[in-house]
């Protein structure tokens, strides 16, 4: 079951203990990955993103949409990646590239968030999916081929086909609304 995002914006904005669990499943690891792409480690990385989600809970910071959290979310992420480098003093190079680029969010790093926002939203809608169509949009998201997806779960081609377009139709519904739909299209190119 998918979680509902009206519930997490609702546990961030109002402290919400409960809902707030939410908050840590559907956002926790794609922030991680995020984080472990910057400083390369994982360990740290971890550490990053529980300090970013404890700042939020203890501010009295409002989000009005989803959209504004999930930026904010990422935006904090990267702030805080940043900050641990420059504490860290890696190479002076790449000290000083960072502090240049500090201000800055380039398109390539903004297209990396996004796709990495999509995957995660991808990964929590395919989990409804019944499980023949679940499997075969996963071995779809790892590159695999029609012929290769048909041979790897023993069914017909056809059938890969007919389930495939059935789970893109789903995915496409669920995010008609998203500004991600976009991306999704891309992604499955």
């Amino acid at each position: 079951m998918g979680i509902d995002v009206t519930q997490i914006l609702r546990g961030v904005n109002d402290k919400d203990e409960k809902a707030w669990k939410s908050v840590f499943t559907y956002y926790y690891a794609a922030l991680c990955s995020y984080a472990d792409r910057i400083i390369q480690n994982t360990v740290v990385a971890e550490d990053l993103v529980q300090e970013v989600l404890m700042n939020i809970w203890k501010s009295d910071r409002k989000f009005p949409t989803i959209d504004d959290l999930t930026y904010y979310l990422y935006r904090s992420t990267y702030n805080q990646a940043m900050m641990h480098l420059r504490r860290e003093k890696f190479q002076e190079r790449y000290v000083q590239q960072v502090l240049r680029e500090e201000n800055e969010y380039s398109d390539e790093e903004f297209a990396d968030t996004v796709r990495e926002e999509l995957v995660r939203q991808l990964y929590f809608l395919i989990d409804d999916l019944p499980e023949e169509r679940r499997k075969i949009l996963l071995l779809r998201m790892k590159g695999c081929s029609d012929n290769k997806i048909a041979e790897e779960l023993g069914i017909s081609i056809n059938t890969v086909k007919t389930q495939k377009s059935r789970g893109f139709k789903y995915l496409r519904e669920k995010m008609k609304d998203s500004a991600y739909l976009f991306w999704f299209a891309v992604f499955f190119h």
